[in-house]
């Protein structure tokens, strides 16, 4: 019988699960900036509920990104602190395969179908990933990327799309029909169960130090962006 925690930061939404066999016992919470706060307390409770330490844990799995980039990080730290403390190994597992997840067991998926979950990634860039659901498997298409909403290139499909997450606010300049759209929709910690649970069981686990977050952009790219945005709005005509 596994034991297996799970958490997502990479979004306004903080989640945690912990599966035990059969069982799943979960906290999700919409609750931007406040994930530090809530993340160990949460942590705590589905612990507590389960009835299982933290030394019981078989491994940690968490979203190491595309999101936020605070987000990604208060993760990174959380799960780094556990691992270290409880000898536990980890698998990460991206936050776009994790909302197709969720999209499928949220709104009920059956039929063959093209999932594109978007986050928005501010600079006006998005995140986001194709995949298709194909008799009762998820496919990926392409890697996670980070693209202007009017250069995502996705291949071709005649599948029916379902479009979700927060890039989808910006769906006019997209140019991409969806049959289904759900901008509301985030990643839920329950469905990082499912993306990481088969590596688990093959052992295809790591140790914590060779794990690093995914953030796509640099830090030093999204600054110099947000300076170059700030200095626009600010000076819009470019004189000194």
């Amino acid at each position: 019988m596994l034991t297996v925690l799970s958490l997502d930061t990479t979004t306004p939404a903080c989640s945690v699960a912990l599966c035990r066999g059969d069982e799943t016992f979960f906290r999700f919470q919409l609750a931007s900036r406040e994930h530090t706060g809530l993340l160990l307390p949460m942590i705590d409770d589905v612990l507590s509920e389960g009835g299982v330490s933290l030394s019981e844990l078989d491994a940690l799995a968490f979203t190491h990104g595309p999101g936020s980039f605070t987000g990604i990080r208060i993760g990174f730290g959380v799960v780094q602190g556990l691992a270290f403390g409880a000898n536990l190994p980890v698998v990460p597992v991206s936050s776009l395969e994790v909302l197709a997840f969720t999209a499928i067991r949220k709104l009920e998926i059956t039929d063959n179908c093209q999932i594109m979950p978007m986050f928005d990634a501010r600079m006006d860039e998005l995140y986001w990933s194709q995949f298709e659901w194909q008799d009762n498997q998820l496919i990926r298409l392409c890697q996670d990327s980070l693209s202007a909403p009017e250069s995502i290139g996705c291949l071709p499909s005649t599948l029916p799309l379902y479009g979700v997450g927060d890039g989808w606010h910006l769906h006019d300049r997209i140019g991409l029909k969806a049959h289904f759209l759900e901008p509301s929709m985030m990643p839920d910690a329950r469905d990082i169960l499912t993306v990481a649970m088969p590596d688990i069981l093959r052992g295809q686990v790591s140790a914590i130090d060779d794990v690093q977050p995914l953030y796509l952009r640099d830090k030093v790219s999204w600054k110099k962006r947000q300076r170059l945005r700030i200095d626009t709005v600010s000076n819009p005509s470019g004189a000194e």
